[in-house]
């Protein structure tokens, strides 16, 4: 996982401090600390099994067997090795030791410690609270008593049930061939371990590498392997290529000519030697893993592998002020307004990307002739719109989080003001000059077809350090500085703005598929006009439902920030997604005639 150091972070500026660790550039969500999955599912990042190897005080176990228990005294919890003097807790006399470790040492130090010493030791029985459970299957064979080792993982659950800071006795004895206890027991008393201390820190008896010892695989397999919202695959999947100057970040790789080949993205896996040192990501798994180290380079080239701050490869520190991003908010009011306008943006981009969704061909109206004479023309039209789409629905996702962030914000601090949803398109969209990148303009709202230019402007729009990407960063280095709020609240702020790369990247991918066509849009456009949000019934309907589907996300909205009747805003949420459902058979029925929903006219009057 690559993150920055905090102190790069926490860099001043001339204008201002970035006080936040902001997501990196090509990285998924999960790398960030908080959202480890093994804060929901602890054993993703070590087996838990590992911590019971030495619940008791002084010893080390291993749980041996993974198979039905036999008689050949491969199963159960077997001793590794009597260490009292390295474990922390026995090492030293401290004051005010509690007496049950005086007399665990005092026990280690007698007949008991110096029997285990030497030969192979099996855990026998554990008792607590004159509870004894033995770690042996009972049964009877011609009338004599049999006793079958239970298996490694019968062993740790049993373990696993041990209460701490109560007495504890176990007892280890040897075993026969057959694999059935023999000799007398040796008998220790003590107490189950504590695994984390009172900050919450691992136990030091723990040695490096040992939580990990048991996994299946090298951490280096599964790095490469796994996937992205797997544990050990925290890393970025693209990133930008490595440069020779730390400090030529994105902000100076962005004005290039080649509008497409702005920013180059190249598969953070690959082989470092040449010529695919720069070869650009591929957008498949087949096509993606000949240029990757396989399992048996991984093992030996790990390190090759480059550090990525703001998603930029890169072998030495840049200098300070890596990422910079508007006037901080001078007040929760401020930044309540600025949440205002960036919902309106969103329902806005949702549309018009929705409307250049339905402008694009189905694969299906792709005739023999026309693939014959553009090879791959289905599959580009298919990619392309999967693409626009899931842009469109993400975009749709924003909408509710940064309503989410108003109601979660508002609700903690009712001072600045009451919720009311915001559900309305804006009626300007700001984006960069085409003529001069540096400068922000703004344009009013518009439905259009997806032609090059139009892509184009999408891909400013969504651009890495852009308008939109600037505002979240805004969003989120103030949230971050803000503890009065709940955490969720700066969660959802990050989750929207790591989400910006995504969409910058599928509009540049969208752009390369439908290259070959850009002197030939009849090819893949369908030549759509906007209609009259009057006088046609299918028009109409498809305008009825954005009118339902807003609606019920009002009630929803309204609902879930008070915190009442959730059940019922569970079923406004179930109405308004139906009703987009209905509205996407409505508006594709209607773009294969070429008429295209005027999405806007059901805001208006």
């Amino acid at each position: 996982m690559k993150q920055p150091p905090k102190q790069l972070n926490d860099a001043v500026t001339d204008d201002f401090k970035v006080p936040y660790p902001e997501p990196i550039l090509g990285n998924p969500v999960s790398t960030l600390l908080e959202s480890g999955v093994g804060n929901c599912f602890p054993g993703l990042e070590f087996d838990v099994r590992q911590l019971d190897v030495r619940f008791f005080p002084g010893l080390v176990f291993e749980f041996l067997g993974v198979t039905p228990a036999g008689p050949d005294g491969s199963q159960g919890a077997r001793l590794v090795y009597a260490d009292p003097a390295g474990d922390p807790l026995l090492a030293a006399d401290k004051p005010g030791q509690p007496e049950w470790i005086t007399n665990l040492k005092r026990q280690f130090g007698g007949p008991q410690g110096a029997a285990i010493g030497s030969g192979d030791w099996y855990l026998h029985w554990v008792e607590q609270d004159d509870k004894r459970i033995q770690m042996y299957d009972y049964s009877l064979y011609q009338n004599a008593a049999v006793l079958t080792p239970y298996e490694g993982e019968t062993c740790w659950w049993l373990i696993r049930v041990i209460e701490p800071e109560k007495t504890l006795r176990i007892a280890l004895t040897q075993r026969a061939e057959d694999g059935s206890p023999t000799g007398n027991p040796v008998v220790l008393e003590g107490q189950r371990r504590i695994f984390l201390d009172e900050e919450g820190m691992i136990d030091p008896v723990y040695h490096p590498g040992e939580l990990t010892s048991s996994m299946c695989s090298p951490w280096t397999h599964d790095f490469r392997d796994c996937a992205c919202h797997y544990w050990a695959s925290n890393h970025p999947d693209v990133a930008l290529g490595e440069v020779k100057d730390p400090n030529d970040m994105l902000a100076n790789r962005t004005d290039r000519d080649d509008p497409i080949q702005a920013v180059n993205f190249v598969d953070w896996m690959r082989r470092r030697s040449l010529p695919l040192r720069d070869v650009s990501a591929q957008t498949t798994l087949e096509t993606a893993r000949p240029d990757r180290y396989d399992p048996y380079e991984i093992n030996l080239k790990w390190q090759e592998l480059d550090f990525v701050l703001q998603g930029q490869e890169m072998n030495q520190t840049p200098d300070s002020g890596l990422r910079m991003v508007s006037k901080p908010y001078q007040s929760a009011h401020e930044m309540i307004d600025d949440c205002r306008e960036l919902a309106t943006l969103e329902l806005t981009l949702a549309l018009e990307y929705l409307y250049a969704y339905f402008s694009l061909r189905s694969p299906d109206q792709v005739t023999a002739e026309q693939e014959s004479d553009w090879p791959g023309l289905t599959a580009d039209l298919r990619a392309a719109r999967q693409l626009i789409l899931s842009v469109a629905l993400s975009e749709m996702t924003h909408l509710r989080w940064i309503n989410q962030v108003m109601w979660l914000v508002l609700n903690a601090d009712p001072q600045l003001g009451t919720y009311q949803p915001v559900l309305t398109p804006a009626a300007e969209v700001a984006q960069p000059d085409a003529a001069h990148p540096d400068k922000i303009i703004m344009r009013p709202r518009s439905l259009q077809r997806a032609t090059p230019a139009v892509l184009q402007s999408f891909v400013n729009i969504e651009r890495p350090s852009g308008t939109l990407d600037t505002e979240y960063s805004r969003l989120v280095n103030y949230l971050g500085d803000q503890a009065r709020f709940p955490v969720g609240v700066l969660q959802l702020a990050v989750r929207i703005d790591s989400d910006g790369l995504q969409h910058y990247q599928k509009f540049r991918d969208i752009l390369q598929f439908l290259s070959p066509y850009r002197d030939h849009e009849e090819i893949y456009l369908r030549p759509l006009i906007e209609a009259s949000p009057s006088g046609d019934a299918e028009v109409e309907a498809a305008l009825l439902q954005i009118t339902r589907a807003i609606e019920s996300l009002r009630e929803a909205y309204t609902l879930e920030a008070a915190v009442k009747d959730l059940p019922q805003a569970n079923l406004h949420i179930k109405e308004a997604r139906d009703a987009m459902h209905n509205l996407n058979d409505i508006a594709e029925a209607l773009a294969g005639k070429n008429i295209g929903v005027p999405f806007f006219a059901a805001f208006e009057g």
